[in-house]
């Protein structure tokens, strides 16, 4: 069984794309991971038996985390778990040329780090543009090279 959990928020599709770009880095480290979308997540998921996790997300508006991912959030910290004890790894998508360029990541961090006590392992991943671009695929593969290092 997996210990990591990576949970997306995708519109365009390329928050899905780069969160199954880290599954396949991650599996070809030896690691057990499983992806899920932010809409289907709910509390178990972040109670039960993962002790990693990875949150994915693009920024919308006015630096908001993606819709479904706003609401997954919305939903836990309602709940109010702790995640004291939890390897967490935050990635965003964005565009610099928007004043709140991975504005997500920062409501992320807040609600995961911040409010539920989980542990950030490493720093916070930002892809600026389409993940698509080569220099975005080595940011996206050395970042996850390195969390790998890190996560059981």
């Amino acid at each position: 069984m997996a210990n990591t959990l990576l949970i997306y928020g995708s519109l365009t599709g390329n928050t899905e794309g780069v969160a199954y770009s880290v599954q396949t880095i991650l599996r070809e480290k030896g690691k057990e991971i499983d992806v899920k979308n932010a809409i289907d997540a709910d509390l178990t998921d972040l109670t039960g038996n993962y002790s990693n996790f990875i949150f994915a997300c693009s920024t919308w508006d006015d630096g908001l985390p993606q819709s479904d991912f706003n609401d997954f959030i919305e939903r836990i910290i309602s709940a109010k778990p702790s995640l004291a004890g939890k390897k967490i790894a935050i990635l965003g998508l964005g565009d610099s040329n928007y004043v709140h360029f991975c504005g997500a990541t920062t409501v992320i961090e807040k609600a995961f780090i911040t409010d539920l006590s989980g542990n950030k392992i490493i720093e916070t991943l930002h892809i600026d543009g389409y993940p698509e671009m080569e220099e975005n695929k080595n940011h996206i593969k050395t970042w996850t090279e390195k969390l790998a290092d890190l996560i059981n």
